[in-house]
């Protein structure tokens, strides 16, 4: 009888013990979670005049020319009949493979200069085209293809400058603050109209959270993006 009553106490000691060792692990797991959710929720992006970020998504995309690659090519690209044109001279600086993947990225580009309507400057070596959304955001007009003459606004501009290996877009505010709070109409519109191809779905799912983590909760005036088109990221963001 002594025996059993203290293989009973010794069985609900063990209990006790196990429970109680679970519920640390159990806390430690809820701990760790909510740690790891804090973290995914951080923004990569600064809040500063000049700001640089690599989101998660472009780690899916296969960097293929380095920035300081793309600057080398920069003398060798020219402008012939509105059309960006990489010098075979490029060749002897990059890879053939870096060499291929420039062409690619040129066609790529040249392909939205027609379609905007766009006329590329010989001596910058850039093209702007500036546009308007309509009021649904679903659709991009450009002026340029409408003539129509340029229309300032008093909290920024809505245009795109084209350069041989990336893309500025401009938002005025109305524009970024439709990014910002989660109506992305006006930016799927304007991606799908200036940035063709495979690249067009990871530019809105890198644009959205970079623009956003840089106004932040006070949204001044329009904003500027820099989308590499090479490596498929965000460089650099700022106020108009």
């Amino acid at each position: 009888m002594l025996a059993s009553v203290i293989l009973g106490s010794r069985i609900r000691s063990s209990r006790k013990s196990f429970m109680k060792k679970n519920k640390k692990v159990v806390n430690l797991g809820i701990v760790s979670i909510a740690a790891l959710l804090l973290v995914a929720n951080v923004p990569a992006f600064k809040t500063e005049v000049s700001a640089a970020t690599t989101e998660n998504v472009t780690s899916k995309v296969p960097e293929i020319l380095s920035e300081s690659t793309q600057h080398r090519l920069d003398k060798y690209v020219t402008v012939e009949n509105n059309q960006y044109v990489l010098n075979e001279a490029a060749k002897s600086v990059v890879s053939e493979k870096e060499y291929e993947a420039a062409k690619q990225v040129i066609v790529q580009t040249n392909a939205s200069i027609t379609k905007s309507g766009s006329v590329i400057n010989k001596e910058t070596k850039e093209a702007t085209n500036e546009f308007t959304v309509s009021e649904n955001g679903r659709k991009v007009i450009s002026l340029n293809r409408a003539k129509a003459k340029k229309k300032k606004y008093h909290y920024g501009v809505n245009k795109v400058t084209y350069h041989w290996n990336y893309i500025r877009i401009y938002m005025d505010k109305k524009l970024t603050k439709a990014v910002v709070s989660g109506v992305i109409g006006g930016l799927g519109a304007l991606v799908g109209e200036y940035v063709t191809g495979g690249a067009a779905t990871v530019a809105i799912a890198v644009i959205t959270p970079a623009v956003a983590s840089y106004v932040g909760d006070s949204i001044k005036s329009g904003v500027w993006v820099d989308y590499n088109l090479f490596i498929r990221r965000v460089n650099r963001v700022g106020w108009q």
